[in-house]
């Protein structure tokens, strides 16, 4: 069975207008102590959808907010027939509040955005003409980014780092404006602050990426919750998120080449504490290198042992590639003999 082929615009459209009941697009948004943008955000993006040839759906997610953004939710669910919403029971942040979204889609295609009217409705139809285009993920680019320099430079450097670490070239991991095809990005397993790597561990199942240009605007209500320990939080991640895209599939291997510099200290410590006993060193020397060459091989052989662990526990887990989603784009004639 094929996990997804692309069509025209037209036959796409025409699909949808024989299905009424079809959603083909979904939009997530998480949303944290937004209660001053919610009215405003659900009108310009209902203004904007309505505008398509094809249904689609606004699901809100109440990041556990503090104010009345989960009331004015309720508002909004009562006047807009499309809008559902699910409210968290507190703070977990964008990252769960996305994959809760992504469990309730209907839609083929899902797009996110922020909630605080930074990014631009209007370039959800752009997003969504570049899919056509035969890629399963197009991520914004605000090239033209309306926020203070102490923000933008770090995002610059994690940037650069993340493109260059996990080979996904693109020039803003950080913006929400995306747009995946559902079957790539629900097979994707997430934590933390991983959702600006959502392109990157999509990769792993083979996802086709491009990027595009969309506007950014100034914030115009509430406060960032950007801050110095969420910096911390994301280079952090950059570390983790290299060791799955690069030894998921293979945690032996991984785990191995954690524990050669061990066994190389291990065997030096073991070289020095034979010559401090065969040429009669300082009394001690000998023990001490004994003693750091035995911690060496033990810390060597525990990282072996977690690799044969984590290979082991591959088989049976959602991380392992061959398992995590239908890998398969197209099939021809299979049942012909």
């Amino acid at each position: 069975m094929a996990l997804w082929s692309p069509l025209p615009t037209e036959e796409r459209d025409m699909q949808a207008a024989n299905r009424p009941d079809t959603i083909y697009l979904s939009i997530v948004i998480p949303l944290y102590n937004e209660e001053d943008a919610i009215v405003l955000l659900v009108e310009s993006i209902t203004e904007i959808i309505t505008q398509l040839e094809f249904n689609s759906e606004i699901i809100l997610v109440d990041d556990g907010s503090t104010d009345r953004t989960w009331n004015l939710i309720e508002d909004q669910t009562a006047r807009h027939e499309n809008v559902c919403a699910i409210k968290l029971r507190r703070n977990f942040g964008q990252t769960n509040a996305m994959l809760a979204g992504f469990d309730h889609a209907r839609g083929e295609i899902i797009v996110t955005m922020d909630g605080d009217l930074q990014n631009d409705p209007a370039d959800i139809p752009t997003l969504i003409e570049k899919m056509d285009e035969g890629f399963d993920i197009v991520s914004g680019w605000r090239k033209n980014r309306k926020d203070h320099y102490a923000r933008v430079f770090p995002s610059v450097v994690a940037n650069y780092m993340i493109s260059m670490t996990t080979g996904v070239r693109l020039h803003d991991y950080g913006c929400s404006l995306k747009a995946y095809r559902a079957s790539t990005i629900k097979a994707v397993h997430a934590y933390g602050e991983m959702h600006r790597f959502f392109p990157a561990l999509a990769s792993m199942t083979g996802a086709r990426i491009t990027e595009i240009v969309v506007r950014h605007h100034p914030r115009r209500y509430g406060v960032s919750k950007y801050g110095p320990r969420r910096i911390y939080k994301v280079f952090s991640d950059i570390f983790a998120m290299n060791l799955i895209i690069r030894f998921s599939s293979r945690p032996l291997k991984g785990f191995v080449l954690s524990a050669l510099p061990f066994g190389l200290l291990s065997g030096f410590f073991g070289l020095l504490s034979v010559m401090a006993t065969v040429q009669q060193w300082t009394a001690g020397k000998s023990m001490f290198f004994f003693t750091a060459c035995v911690l060496c091989a033990i810390t060597a052989i525990h990282l072996v042992n977690l690799g044969v662990l984590g290979e082991i526990l591959l088989n049976s887990s959602p991380m392992d590639q061959r398992a995590s989603a239908d890998n398969t784009i197209e099939e021809i004639d299979l049942d012909k003999i």
